[in-house]
């Protein structure tokens, strides 16, 4: 890797990072297309190019995460008995989607473009329906139908192993409008369960990308350390103002904020995949 490529991965890695404080998505929507595009550059054998990309994602998301979780907790933006449970609802998710889903041949690179795409566009749709009433305790900690913790841990950590996202495209949506929180507590509450989320998946892709060949030399298994700090690194400092920017903005501009860039990443995803079949 160049030193210029280095510069380019930590620039997009702080602009990740104030995606994640901002939203609540933890910055996958912008680490993975990000390193799915530098692995192929960096010239990464094919079957092994979608799943480091997906578990170094993850690992990304996880710090990243992490650092806007802080900030919105000490703002009491973040709802700890709902992401904790949240969080461990997604771990049989993770564990069998990573281990028969993204680690097998036919888990191509086209189809990985178009499933993250597919989840960007539910997304935009949901986020943009309008205003949902905030009726939920800003204040204490309160505890979710089982089924409904079960349910979005399980749709979480299935989308986050599958496409390296960290299950904030289902969880910002899910604790808004499902469980009525305010958006701001939606969204610190999102980043706390990725934390929990991403945690749980890097100990995944690290396992079973144990010993195969083609990964970079920093590589644990599917995790590839040394790039994913050239990432997460400036991210965990953009999650920061990220964060505090999100207790500064309106909700309706979050949401289409929200939706924008998902499109936006959604359409590139989608033109990238026909091009590769086209080729």
């Amino acid at each position: 890797m160049t030193i210029g490529q280095a510069i380019l991965l930590g620039v997009a890695g702080l602009g990740a990072g104030i995606i994640a404080g901002l939203v609540g998505v933890g910055g996958g929507v912008i680490f993975t297309p990000v390193l799915f595009v530098a692995y192929g550059v960096l010239d990464v054998p094919a079957d092994v190019r979608t799943p480091l990309t997906v578990g170094t994602g993850l690992f990304c998301t996880g710090l990243a995460a992490g650092a806007s979780a802080l900030h919105h907790a000490r703002r009491g933006a973040v709802d700890g008995r709902l992401a904790l449970g949240v969080g461990g609802a997604s771990a049989a998710a993770v564990g069998l989607v990573s281990r028969f889903v993204v680690i097998q041949p036919w888990y191509s690179a086209a189809l990985f473009q178009v499933l993250f795409a597919a989840v960007l566009l539910v997304v935009v749709v949901r986020m943009v329906r309008g205003p949902v009433p905030e009726t939920a305790p800003a204040g204490p900690n309160r505890r979710a139908p089982w089924g409904i913790g079960l349910g979005t841990g399980t749709a979480a950590g299935t989308v986050a192993a599958a496409v390296g996202v960290g299950g904030g495209v289902v969880l910002v949506p899910a604790y808004h409008r499902g469980l009525r929180l305010p958006m701001h507590r939606a969204v610190g509450t999102s980043s706390a369960t990725i934390v929990c989320i991403a945690a749980l998946s890097t100990i995944a892709y690290t396992w079973w990308g144990h010993g195969v060949a083609g990964r970079p030399g920093l590589a644990l298994g599917y995790v590839d350390i040394g790039t994913g700090l050239l990432l997460a690194g400036p991210a965990v400092v953009g999650a920061q103002g990220g964060a505090a920017l999100a207790h500064r903005i309106d909700t309706t501009k979050l949401r289409w904020g929200f939706a924008a860039l998902a499109l936006v990443v959604a359409g590139r995803l989608v033109w990238g995949a026909l091009s590769g079949l086209a080729g």
